[in-house]
C-alpha cells in the first residue's frame, strides 16, 4: 500500500492520458457508476454481499441494498447470531429479540440482493441512454435538452475534455423506486 503525505501530490487516476480510450465500454461503466451512486447500491445483478453496518441500538437497521433475496448471516461484531425479521423489498431488518447492538460496524451481514437483469429494463434503458449521450458529448456535458424541438445544448470547455455522465430528470425519476431509503 502506498502512503501519500500531505506535502506530496496525489497521483492521477489515469496515469497516462495518452493511452486512455473513452470507448463504448468506458461510457457504459461510467453510466453504471452514476446510476449506482444515485441509488446508493448496485441494483443488478443478484449477488452475494457481505460487510458491516452501523447501528444506533434500536429495533430496525437498513441493509445497504434493496430486493434482498436472502439474509444468510446476521451477527454482532463478536459473531453472535442475531434474531430478526426482514423486508426483502426495502432491506429493512427488525430485531425480534430486544434491540440491535449499538455502534460503528456493530452488525455483520452476508446477504444476497439485487434484481435479475431482465427484471429491470427501465434501469438498463437509463444506462444505455446516459452512456450514449455522454459518449456523444465527449467535449462537454449536456447542459439542456428538449425533446419536441429536438435540440441539445452542450456545456463545453476548451481544455481538458470532460468525461462525465449526467442523468436527466426523467432518468432520475425512473431510478427513484430503486434508491435506498433514509436510515431508520
Amino acid at each position: 500500500m502506498s502512503v501519500v503525505s500531505s506535502t506530496e501530490a496525489i497521483p492521477d487516476m489515469i496515469q497516462d492520458p495518452s493511452l486512455f480510450d473513452a470507448d463504448g465500454s468506458f461510457w457504459i461503466k461510467a453510466a453504471q457508476a452514476a446510476i449506482r451512486r444515485t441509488c446508493g447500491w448496485h441494483i443488478t445483478p443478484n449477488i452475494e454481499l457481505s460487510g458491516v453496518v452501523n447501528s444506533r441500538g434500536g429495533k430496525v437497521i437498513r441493509l445497504p441494498a434493496r430486493h434482498v433475496t436472502s439474509v444468510d448471516e446476521l451477527t454482532d461484531i463478536a459473531g453472535n447470531r442475531l434474531h430478526y425479521a426482514y423486508d426483502p423489498a426495502t432491506g429493512l431488518v427488525e430485531c425480534t429479540a430486544g434491540v440491535f447492538p449499538a455502534g460503528v460496524a456493530a452488525i455483520r451481514y452476508r446477504i444476497h440482493a439485487g434484481y435479475a437483469p431482465d427484471e429491470v429494463p427501465d434501469v438498463q434503458g437509463v444506462l444505455i441512454n446516459a452512456a450514449k449521450r455522454a459518449s456523444s458529448a465527449a467535449a462537454g456535458i449536456v447542459q439542456s435538452q428538449s425533446v419536441n424541438g429536438s435540440s441539445v445544448t452542450y456545456k463545453t470547455w476548451s481544455h481538458p475534455p470532460t468525461y462525465n455522465v449526467t442523468l436527466m430528470a426523467d432518468e432520475l425519476a425512473k431510478l427513484d423506486r430503486y434508491k435506498l431509503g433514509a436510515l431508520p
